[in-house]
């Protein structure tokens, strides 16, 4: 059975959920930082990269693929280990958009 998702959809569904998962990342890494906690390197780095390969995604620019790709993937082990089962469906959702055939395709992607 084959989906036919409209790839700019797709896109812009993929760089709303990256842009949210930024924000539900990084809000409480900023409280924890304004609190004097410690600073989480790797928390940062991944919220950068949600935000960056969302607007690498709208811009259709093929390393805003690529970098949500490497982002979610990370993201997925991030969620494994908290078990997040939520955030898992939500980054599975993300994996399945974007490696839909037209989607690629969009990206330069084979």
């Amino acid at each position: 059975m084959a989906y036919d998702i409209d790839p700019d959809q797709s896109t812009s569904i993929v760089a709303i959920f990256l842009f949210i998962d930024a924000a539900f990342l990084g809000f409480p890494v900023l409280s924890t930082m304004l609190n004097g906690g410690a600073f989480p390197v790797v928390a940062l780095v991944l919220v950068a990269g949600l935000i960056a390969a969302g607007v690498g995604l709208l811009q259709g620019r093929r390393w805003g693929w690529y970098l949500a790709m490497v982002v979610v993937g990370l993201s997925v082990l991030l969620d494994l280990l908290r078990g997040n089962l939520l955030a898992l469906v939500i980054d599975a959702l993300i994996i399945f958009l974007l490696t839909r055939p037209a989607t690629r395709a969009k990206f330069g992607v084979r």
